[in-house]
Order: structure tokens, then C-alpha cells, then sequence
């Protein structure tokens, strides 16, 4: 396991964090690539990864590899619409008032209970 030195401080006066020299091993560094890939880290834990990965071709490559992965499953896997007098009961269900009684296709309102019998 590699350690690469940096560190995260804190500034005594406006309380913003600041990188220097702290320890992230690469297991931390893996911990966090979904999040990095899916841009969910702050702004100092984007940078702490990132120098973590400039300097480690380890967790690079393994980042790479779980991007890749991503990318192949968004753009093979299909996504399935929903069918549209579903959309449209959905739609109408959001826009009716909080009390105010629902009614659904005959055909959709038994499929909707159906779903609801093992519950």
C-alpha cells in the first residue's frame, strides 16, 4: 500500500480548509473513486485525490478502469421508459391536492393493487 503525503488544514482566521502535506493511502484513495468519478466530493477532497492519483499509477489505473466500466454500462445498458398512461397517472396523482380522492384507469388501478397484495 503507498501513503503519499498530503494533509488538510484548517485556517485559524476565516476557517476555510487548506491542503498541505497529509496521508491518503491508496485504499482511502479507492474508497472515494465513485464519488470522484461522480463529481460528489468537495472541492479539497477532489484535490486530495487528485494528487493522489497523479502520483500513484496504481489507484490511476484502477480509477481508469472503474471510469471505463461506468461509461460501458451507461452507454449499453438500456434504460426503460415508462409506459405513457402510467406517466400520465403519475403526472395526475402530483398534481392533485393533498384529501382529494384518485381515480386511475380500471386496467392501471388493478395492475397498481396487484403490486400492493404481498405488502
Amino acid at each position: 500500500m503507498k501513503v503519499l503525503p498530503f494533509y488538510v488544514t484548517m485556517s485559524r482566521e476565516n476557517h476555510e480548509l487548506a491542503l498541505e502535506d497529509a496521508y491518503m493511502d491508496c485504499l482511502e484513495t479507492v474508497a472515494r473513486l465513485h464519488l470522484y468519478i461522480d463529481r460528489e466530493l468537495t472541492v479539497e477532497e477532489i484535490e486530495i485525490v487528485q494528487r493522489h492519483l497523479e502520483n500513484c499509477p496504481s489507484c490511476d489505473c484502477r480509477f481508469h478502469f472503474d471510469l471505463k466500466i461506468k461509461r460501458l454500462i451507461h452507454d449499453h445498458c438500456a434504460f426503460e421508459r415508462a409506459p405513457e398512461r402510467l406517466r400520465q397517472a403519475v403526472m395526475r396523482l402530483a398534481h392533485t391536492a393533498a384529501g382529494e380522492p384518485v381515480t386511475f384507469e380500471p386496467e392501471l388501478e388493478m395492475e397498481i393493487r396487484a403490486e400492493f397484495e404481498d405488502c
